[in-house]
């Protein structure tokens, strides 16, 4: 079998370094951390520009707001058509949302772009304990004598420990 190189992957082209769309995608990478990436067109900054005095002196930033806490903090990206960002964020577990935009001299922010709204997964194990849980009947019948059904894991622990692990198969 003959090796493959990247030009014959990709049929000797490489990605485009932009596709020409309007676009602000946030990511929850996990539990204290975001990823944003986006893309911004000259002509929507042009035309921002224009309805607001130009932006000539203005900061391009990445707001994110925490919309659990309601709170929400900019950062600095540069002036970049393309571009991502790895995001701290401080409550795990929150929903949160970005938007691309331009902060002027006089403290005004001008949305560019609008990400969707994305929740970091919690750092720590669920609350719930299985109510419902239960062996598949192969199982129970391999380590139980005697069938059990629709017993919860703590339940099934109970029930173990009450037969004083008589009805526990051992290997």
């Amino acid at each position: 079998m003959h090796k493959l190189d990247r030009n014959e992957l990709n049929g000797g082209r490489s990605l485009p370094e932009y596709y020409g769309s309007n676009r602000l995608t946030l990511l929850p990478r996990d539990p204290y951390w975001l990823f944003a990436y986006w893309e911004v067109t000259p002509a929507l900054v042009q035309s921002l520009g224009e309805l607001n005095g130009g932006l000539s002196r203005s900061r391009r930033v990445l707001r994110v707001r925490d919309r659990d806490r309601g709170v929400f903090r900019d950062i600095e990206v540069g002036n970049h058509t393309t571009g991502s960002w790895h995001i701290p964020v401080e409550t795990a577990g929150n929903s949160y949302a970005a938007e691309l935009g331009e902060l002027l001299p006089d403290g005004r922010f001008v949305t560019l772009l609008v990400s969707n709204t994305v929740r970091t997964p919690r750092d720590s194990i669920s609350p719930v304990i299985d109510p419902r849980w239960r062996l598949f009947a192969f199982w129970q019948h391999r380590h139980f004598h005697q069938m059990v059904t629709g017993l919860s894991s703590y339940e099934l622990f109970m029930e173990t420990e009450r037969l004083g692990n008589e009805g526990v198969y051992r290997d």
